[in-house]
């Protein structure tokens, strides 16, 4: 073997990279091969330098079957980080039978038998309960590594587990990140066990669900997978994926932008007239995108999904497109949701296109209940995707949209056995999977303008390939309790940056949830809580305009300024400075760019009975000045780099926020 992926890291103390075997990366299970990985031959290698990575083209023969591997991995020295996919392909003269997978990303551990690794994980975003702390986007440290399995119930990426890790070792001076790319489902394999002395731990993620024949010049996809080291404890970690997906994988690098989206706020009945209130007084608060979500089209949520060139017109009597064009006229641009995967099957295109679509003969219950005739697009089909391309360019110029929220309700995974021949798992799966990207990459390279919004009931799917294709991400649903979501939001920030976190402000509208009467939120105006438990992310509004007040609004529009100044850092360093169990404890994140120095940090005190509690930031240059400014009181106080800071709160749900940068 002249190549391995070894190779290409420079840090050679870091505890697990100085255990890492020499394998090519990948892997896979068939019939007949026994170590597909270890009888690897490299027949072909080409490497190709540019500014900020070097890429490394290699083929790999495995002789005894005929399949050949034609792999990419691409170094980021910068953040010491490889990506690699590629494709598989038989060139023998016989079919594969029974393969499974295959494994993207297949990373042979060999360790001292005193050294138990940790592993960091975070839960996906499932879960729509109000309990605290939240199930979804949990955070999970444990002594020992252990095995995920993600999408299985229904087939998206982060139904359950998401496909991040970061290891570290049994001291946490170092460890690596890994992340897979694939919407659909997957497996992370542990099989740690003792072999000679020595703890062997393969950390393997796998595509589940296929157990397939490859005929010969059949080929797979081998999906991206992406893994770095670094040195350090678990959140350093956390911080290392941060910047490699913040520099290697976003596509765009503007900061994170502040949009109004309707779903949860306005009425079920809602008419042009209520959109029209809202996106004025929105505007006059520095509202960069306004969004009309669902029930644009004929046939409302969820009965209409199809109707993509129908509009409702007792919604828009005259039409959708000059309502677009007065969001436009006040300043904001214009943004709109569509659910292009699915279609009813009485809905337009269920009728126009049923070749389009694949059906599950008979009826099943749809995830909110009743009888609903869902039919999948078949991405897999190149012809399809064309057309649906087509339709989207024409969809987005009709109505000069700049920011689709790409919606993905329902379950795809039953249908996917469809695609499959007799006695085989997993053409469909990988078909699909592939053809999403591919239609996804499609509509950027055609309408780069437009702001992605990745969205599946939430935070369904939210891997990194379908990440690598949007600008951000509707994480939960679960909109109504901001305590809730804080902690959503910064389990989400131990994976992802900030820019994909969306949440929408949300508290009067929800009797509920809000904790004050309406005589109270217009005398008092909003607890600062309410709104900066979602500074953590993009951050969104759905609150209904007409329980604003002259006082409201002034307050509303200072506080998104704010934000303004801020919202760059979302993507940097990001610091828990408290790991709350209950309610009765303070919560707070920090957010700091280590190439400057600058930074902010909000502490909530919730419903602690303390008045006062100590923060210790980090990143910060220990005995260096630093000067912290009071975003509400505006007055100033230095902090040296490294000392502890006492903050005093005075009332129960209040916070404080600090913004900070070096003296």
């Amino acid at each position: 073997m002249r190549f391995t992926p070894k190779q290409l890291f420079d840090d050679r103390k870091n505890p697990l990279l100085k255990c890492l075997r020499p394998m090519p990366g990948f892997d896979l299970d068939a019939e007949g091969i026994s170590s597909f990985a270890a009888d690897l031959a490299c027949t072909a290698h080409h490497k190709k330098k540019s500014l900020d990575r070097v890429t490394h083209t290699v083929t790999w023969r495995h002789a005894g079957s005929g399949l050949v591997a034609t792999m990419v991995y691409v170094r980021y020295p910068h953040t010491n980080s490889v990506e690699i996919n590629g494709r598989l392909t038989n060139r023998g003269k016989k079919a594969i039978r029974h393969l499974t997978g295959p494994y993207p990303l297949s990373i042979p551990l060999e360790l001292p038998l005193d050294q138990l690794p940790r592993m960091t994980a975070v839960y996906g975003g499932r879960p729509f309960d109000a309990e605290y702390p939240p199930r979804a986007y949990r955070v999970t440290e444990t002594d020992g590594v252990y095995s995920m399995f993600g999408g299985h119930y229904d087939g998206r990426s982060t139904y359950s587990e998401m496909p991040y890790i970061v290891v570290t070792d049994a001291d946490e001076s170092g460890g690596l990140f890994a992340a897979l790319e694939w919407p659909c489902s997957w497996t992370l394999d542990v099989r740690s066990e003792v072999v000679g002395g020595k703890r062997h731990v393969p950390l393997v993620f796998r595509i589940a669900g296929t157990d397939f024949t490859l005929k010969p010049g059949q080929s797979v996809p081998i999906p991206r997978a992406c893994l770095g080291f670094f040195r350090g404890d678990a959140v350093d970690g956390s911080n290392a994926l941060r910047r490699h997906i913040n520099e290697n994988v976003r596509r765009d690098d503007s900061p994170p932008p502040v949009f109004y989206n309707h779903f949860f706020g306005m009425r079920r009945d809602w008419t042009v007239e209520d959109h029209l209130y809202e996106a004025r007084v929105y505007a006059e608060l520095g509202i960069e995108y306004y969004v009309v979500d669902a029930e644009w089209h004929k046939g409302d949520f969820r009965v209409g999904i199809g109707n993509w060139e129908i509009e409702d017109k007792r919604r828009f009597p005259d039409g959708m497109a000059a309502f677009a064009d007065h969001v436009r006229a006040l300043g904001m641009k214009f943004g709109s949701w569509i659910e292009i995967e699915w279609a009813m099957a009485n809905s337009h295109w269920g009728r126009k296109h049923p070749d389009w679509f694949a059906t599950i003969p008979g009826r099943y219950y749809h995830y909110g209940g009743g009888e609903l005739q869902d039919r999948l697009l078949r991405v897999c089909d190149p012809k399809v995707r064309a057309a649906v391309a087509d339709f989207l360019e024409q969809w987005v110029e009709k109505y000069g949209i700049e920011w689709v929220r790409w919606d993905m309700n329902n379950a795809p995974a039953r249908f996917w056995a469809l695609e499959d021949p007799k006695g085989q798992c997993g053409w469909g799966h990988l078909g699909y999977g592939e053809g999403l990207y591919a239609l996804l990459d499609e509509f950027m390279r055609r309408c780069p303008q437009v702001h992605i919004e990745s969205c599946a009931a939430g935070g369904h799917r939210m891997d990194l390939g379908t990440l690598r294709r949007g600008h951000s991400a509707w994480m939960s649903d679960k909109t109504d309790t901001h305590d809730v979501t804080r902690r959503i939001q910064t389990g989400l920030n131990r994976v992802l940056p900030g820019c994909y976190g969306n949440s929408s402000f949300i508290w009067a509208t929800h009797p509920l949830q809000r904790s004050q009467t309406l005589s109270a939120l217009k005398k008092d105006g909003y607890p600062p809580a309410a709104l900066r438990s979602r500074m953590g992310g993009t951050l969104g509004f759905a609150e209904n305009a007409r329980f604003f007040t002259p006082a409201i609004k002034e307050t509303l529009r200072q506080e998104i300024a704010n934000y303004k100044v801020q919202r760059h850092l979302l993507m940097k360093d990001f610091y828990p400075l408290f790991d709350p169990r209950r309610l009765a404890e303070y919560d707070g994140w920090q957010f700091h760019d280590p190439e400057t120095g600058e930074g902010f940090f909000q502490v909530f005190r919730c419903k602690a009975p303390q008045s006062q509690t100590e923060v210790r930031l980090r990143g910060l240059l220990p005995g260096l000045e630093y000067v912290l400014r009071d975003v509400d009181t505006r007055r100033q106080r230095n902090l040296r780099g490294g000392a502890a800071m006492r903050i005093r709160i005075a009332d129960v749900d209040g916070v404080k926020w600090y913004q900070y940068h070096p003296a």
